[in-house]
């Protein structure tokens, strides 16, 4: 430090000289900044005319001195290994949820899985996902119970059932709290619940039926993608430094992105969308990146050609036309887009993209 003024600050507004106010300020780091995200940010405000020993760095050169020396740093000793555990404790635990949201759950178990108190459990799972534990199983709940009464012909006790809910007066109670009607007028009228749509040709909406094998995939979460138009883009970015840290080549696998939620159903905000790329064996994922499985099995797949602007029209089409008129119904997990090209390469209007729904065919 050269400046005083440049110090961070402790809880009681005492200099503190381990840190410097743009990374710690009144006890706390100001950002949750991975290190690569810190590097890529200094390499942007590079002029070309820094030095070192007389010779001008280049910005291939200022990274690597980066990466040697900012893991020596008290801020990432202390803060970096921490923040990154903190967020591969919330995976583990939000993929137990997703695992057994049809069983009873309680904070302990959950505690756990995570490897912490539950005191402390419940405050990094709130700070991280931003609702309590408890709120975030109970809405995927409902969520899922209203997705099923729109998409399936399941009874409102089978629906209770498979969502974690002991009857159907304790699922009817919470859902009317919820949604502020029954289950069964919300079945009855689900036109007031879903988006305007603009109907596609019939042509379009026939796809191709596969049975594919369970998926391996790395991820990390899309943020508010309905909000922030930048979201995917932020994502991707991550996930494509962590690839090619980790020596993944960019034609041999994948390129996934994974829903969990219907934006329709779910709040924007608590939409669980992912950027994925599919993934060896041997992989190992930490802190905001995480590993999951997609489920295989049978999926109708429908090819889309055109601006990602006009996926979700193309998802209302099949959920409102080609569900219905089928023999099929949904199966009971998260559907999921592969992109065959890159709009880095493309025209807007030569993008392919292939969505896959999880379907299985009606018992008579």
């Amino acid at each position: 430090m050269v400046a005083v003024d440049h110090f961070g600050t402790n809880s009681d507004n005492s200099q503190n000289e381990d840190y410097c106010c743009f990374c710690f300020q009144k006890g706390q780091f100001t950002h949750s900044q991975t290190m690569l995200e810190v590097i890529e940010e200094n390499l942007s405000y590079l002029d070309g005319n820094e030095k070192v020993d007389g010779h001008t760095l280049t910005k291939e050169e200022a990274a690597l001195r980066m990466r040697v020396d900012f893991p020596h740093l008290k801020r990432w000793s202390a803060h970096q290994t921490t923040h990154q555990e903190y967020f591969k404790a919330v995976n583990r635990v939000i993929d137990f949820i997703n695992n057994h949201l049809h069983q009873p759950i309680n904070l302990a178990d959950l505690a756990s899985v995570a490897h912490l108190s539950a005191y402390h459990f419940h405050r990094i799972f709130k700070a991280v996902m931003g609702e309590s534990p408890g709120d975030y199983i109970q809405r995927l709940r409902l969520e899922k119970s209203a997705f099923k009464l729109q998409a399936t012909h399941l009874t409102i006790l089978e629906i209770a059932e498979q969502t974690g809910y002991q009857s159907t007066q304790s699922l009817c109670k919470a859902f009317k709290k919820r949604f502020k009607v029954s289950p069964t007028t919300f079945r009855k009228q689900p036109e007031e619940v879903k988006a305007p749509v603009h109907w596609i040709e019939k042509h379009s909406l026939t796809p191709e039926l596969k049975t594919i094998p369970d998926k391996k995939v790395v991820y990390t979460r899309v943020h508010n993608p309905y909000l922030h138009a930048d979201a995917y883009i932020k994502a991707w970015k991550k996930l494509l430094r962590f690839m090619k840290l980790n020596g993944i080549p960019g034609k041999e696998y994948e390129y996934i992105s994974l829903s969990q939620d219907i934006s329709t159903i779910t709040k924007p905000e608590h939409c669980r969308v992912y950027a994925c790329v599919s993934c060896p064996e041997e992989i190992q994922a930490n802190g905001i990146f995480g590993i999951q499985t997609i489920p295989g099995g049978l999926y109708a797949v429908f090819l889309h050609q055109g601006s990602y602007k006009g996926l979700e029209n193309l998802y209302c089409n099949i959920y409102r036309s080609w569900i219905p008129e089928s023999n099929y119904e949904l199966r009971d997990t998260c559907f999921f887009e592969k992109y065959l090209n890159s709009p880095d390469l493309v025209a807007e209007e030569d993008l392919l993209t292939e969505v896959y729904i999880p379907i299985r065919e009606i018992e008579n």
